[in-house]
């Protein structure tokens, strides 16, 4: 299924398609100036919003790919959801819910299943925190959950869409939109994927409410879809436009050290990126692709803006993103964005939208 509402977008296509993973980065990251300049020239999104939506533990050695200096086996991320809103055609509002991550559902995932069979569920609710639902969250902006058109993740891992756009979900007129080779994933899950990804994620849901990309996309302006392969295989990365410039959301790295490690205050990773020379620090749970996945944060590093009082570290909004917590010294990022706010949200009529 398509939409009018997506607009191709053919800059990277021959550099994903060099061969030979030195050549691909080096044309990755003359193709990424070419695409920045397009999605900048859209002009800023009409409104972004954040809420946190849950605290919990994981391990440093995949967070922090294993070079943190660091005995303490777990660091503690946040995962956080972003409204969207971008101007689509004739002055229509489109309203787009990124990472709407389902907390209770996500725990169903076999890698936290087994951790709450492990340490039981009081362990579980001493570790873990929730901050909001989505259903909170869309009522603290005061956004109807009928007003949303899309939803996307940057990747499926732990995700469980049947509470959203399934039979009685919560949001009825929303659309998934994914790669196309993350929904194939789900046809048969590798046994190396088995701990992240739930089977049941799309199970029920009408085929009319997903729609498989084909590449990098475009919706409205100030808002984009840009393959990053690695993490997984059909991992995406979305582009926001605000007022303080372009932002990119994924899990590819849990936070701004990640993408400049020469600067982080995480003990081992500046030694690490002195000694090796790598410029970035991979998520590495999953690493389907990690040549790949290297590729696609300096993409993103290209395509974002830098921090304004912090130029060094690029607006990368890690969808998943390390939070210093007491159970974790040492293990806290050496920057934060915590949110991003531009804006005012929209409130569109709701028969309106139903029927554009």
């Amino acid at each position: 299924m398509t939409t009018p509402d997506l607009v191709r977008l053919p800059e990277l296509d021959d550099a994903w398609a060099v061969r030979g993973s030195g050549a691909r980065l080096d044309a990755m990251r003359r193709g990424a100036r070419r695409l920045r300049d397009r999605i900048l020239a859209g002009g800023p999104a009409l409104c972004v919003r954040t809420a946190d939506l849950a605290t919990f533990p994981y391990p440093t050695r995949y967070g922090l790919q294993g070079v943190a200096s660091s005995p303490l086996p777990y660091l503690f991320m946040r995962n956080r959801v972003q409204l969207v809103q971008v101007a689509g055609a004739g002055g229509r509002t489109i309203t787009i819910l990124v990472n709407p991550t389902d907390p209770e559902r996500s725990a169903k995932a076999p890698y936290f299943a087994r951790l709450e069979e492990r340490y039981g569920k009081l362990a579980r609710s001493l570790l873990s925190k929730m901050h909001h639902t989505i259903a909170s969250a869309l009522a603290s902006w005061n956004v109807a959950p009928a007003a949303v058109d899309y939803i996307t993740y940057d990747h499926l891992h732990v995700q469980d869409v049947r509470g959203l756009i399934g039979p009685g979900g919560l949001l009825p007129n929303a659309k998934l939109l994914a790669q196309r080779a993350e929904l194939d994933t789900f046809a048969s899950v590798h046994p190396l994927q088995v701990e992240w990804y739930i089977p049941d994620c799309l199970a029920g849901v009408a085929p009319e409410r997903v729609i498989a990309l084909e590449g990098d996309c475009a919706i409205g302006g100030g808002f984009a879809m840009v393959r990053t392969p690695g993490h997984t295989i059909g991992n995406h990365s979305l582009v926001l436009v605000t007022d303080r410039g372009a932002w990119t959301i994924s899990e590819n790295g849990i936070a701004v050290d990640a993408y400049a490690p020469g600067t982080s205050r995480i003990r081992g990773v500046a030694r690490h990126a002195r000694d090796t020379g790598v410029e970035v620090i991979l998520n590495a749970n999953t690493r389907e692709h990690s040549l790949d996945q290297y590729t696609s944060m300096v993409l993103e590093k290209t395509l974002a803006d830098g921090v304004q009082d912090h130029p060094e570290f690029p607006q990368h909004f890690s969808s998943s993103e390390l939070v210093p917590h007491p159970l974790a010294p040492g293990l806290s990022p050496t920057y934060t964005h915590g949110a991003i706010t531009h804006g005012e949200v929209i409130i569109a009529p709701v028969a309106a939208r139903a029927s554009a």
